[in-house]
């Protein structure tokens, strides 16, 4: 009988950086975090945007932790919010494969806003805002934060048609519809616009990278590396060599690379972005971690394990230090090694690390969240492969459980447990 399937490891993703501003803007080479209700100040003097209230964050995020549904038909703000998601659907106009994934969906989508918002704030620190697009930026706030894009894109084209002479501003309105057209999904649209604000301002990365992030998404690879080459070249230039912005810039191009398949040349990549982190920003940096990560995963992916797990070792205790020793992050760190081990037949190690990630996983998300569900799956593989079906058996059942009340009956997660489920009860059967 085959082996039970893995689902939902919380292992095998390259994390993708965004630069700090670069020193070409004449900007704060500091990471700004958006934290909802935190003025953006342009042009060193100007309030210009809000963007969304951690109020209004932590209720969307609260409703979705609940699974609210009553709240998708009677909550106006919540609703809009699905619809934005969606494609303009309510909830009652979805097919039946969309609603199994509609809590995921929908959490992904506010992930997505939130970091539009992080980027609309580096935005504003290329260089002047023009006294004409400041004025209109309240109005783009408030249908940004009502999700109504359609209303942001006509807001947009009405200030292209009356200020084509504001080149700098231009470039921004440029990168805000791309921006906009992303979230909804309109991908084309979005590389038009995106295209638009690099070839206006070509010798800067913001715009450059923005423009490499959707071609990479629509699978345009050649297009995407050639922009994040010259991104950066530029910073190298600007900047120095060893600046932290170029290690984000080899981390981004390495994991494109990867994507590839393109191996050989993602290796160095990724040790020169490690190399960078530990002389600029100190040997226990979290961005290290996170490098240090990468790499390990790229070297885990061409089969050199050994080389890989001193670097889980070493990102999982920068993490533990930094974060905490119970952080979502670390019991990420913690699969990872786990992975890693169970990979290379080395059981015994691997379990405590797996089960250590389970139990920060219950305290930090709560014991019914999809991720608790992975952990308990990763664990039911290790002792499947343990031949331990006993004790498989209630670990799947739980994780199945978890599933099928968070994500549905229908979706594709719960269903390939469902079938690891399956597949372990025809094995018990046939061994007696």
């Amino acid at each position: 009988m085959r082996k039970p399937i893995k689902t939902g490891v919380l292992v095998g993703t390259i994390t993708l950086m965004s630069a700090m501003t670069s020193a070409l803007n004449a900007a704060s080479t500091t990471t700004t975090a958006i934290h909802g209700n935190q003025n953006i100040v342009a042009g060193g003097n100007v309030t210009v945007y809000r963007g969304l209230s951690v109020k209004q964050l932590d209720e969307y995020r609260k409703l979705i932790l609940r699974q609210d549904w009553e709240a998708t038909k009677e909550n106006p703000a919540f609703r809009k919010l699905v619809r934005a998601a969606h494609g303009g659907k309510d909830v009652e106009q979805l097919n039946a494969y969309s609603r199994a994934k509609f809590w995921e969906d929908l959490s992904n989508f506010l992930d997505k806003v939130v970091q539009a918002e992080i980027d609309l704030q580096k935005l504003w620190q290329q260089g002047n805002v023009g006294e004409e697009l400041k004025a209109m930026i309240p109005k783009i706030e408030v249908a940004r934060n009502d999700f109504n894009y359609d209303e942001v894109n006509r807001l947009l084209s009405e200030f292209r048609d009356k200020h084509m002479n504001l080149r700098q501003d231009l470039a921004k309105v440029d990168y805000l519809q791309g921006q906009n057209y992303e979230l909804q999904i309109n991908y084309t649209k979005a590389e038009r616009y995106y295209s638009k604000a690099a070839a206006i301002e070509d010798e800067n990365p913001f715009y450059l990278n923005a423009h490499a992030g959707i071609l990479w998404k629509m699978g345009r690879y050649p297009e995407a590396e050639l922009l994040l080459r010259q991104s950066l070249a530029i910073d190298e230039k600007a900047l120095s060599p060893e600046h932290p912005n170029v290690a984000i810039r080899l981390n981004n191009l390495a994991l494109l690379l990867s994507e590839q398949g393109n191996y050989d040349d993602a290796e160095p990549l990724c040790r020169r972005s490690v190399a960078i982190g530990e002389k600029a920003l100190g040997p226990n940096h979290p961005d290290v971690a996170t490098w240090l990560n990468n790499l390990a995963l790229l070297l885990k992916t061409q089969g050199k394990y050994d080389e890989a797990e001193p670097l889980y070792r070493r990102a999982l205790a920068i993490d533990e230090k930094a974060l905490g020793p119970n952080h979502p992050g670390v019991a990420s760190d913690l699969n990872n090694l786990a992975s890693l081990l169970h990979d290379q037949g080395k059981y015994t190690d691997a379990e405590p690390l797996y089960r250590r990630a389970l139990a920060i996983g219950e305290k930090t998300l709560g014991p019914n969240h999809p991720n608790v569900a992975s952990s308990l799956n990763n664990l039911a593989n290790l002792r499947y492969d343990q031949g331990k079906y006993d004790d498989v058996e209630p670990l799947i059942r739980r994780a199945l459980a978890i599933d099928e009340k968070t994500l549905g009956p229908n979706h594709p997660t719960t269903i390939k447990i469902r079938n690891n489920l399956n597949a372990l009860l025809e094995k018990k059967k046939a061994a007696k």
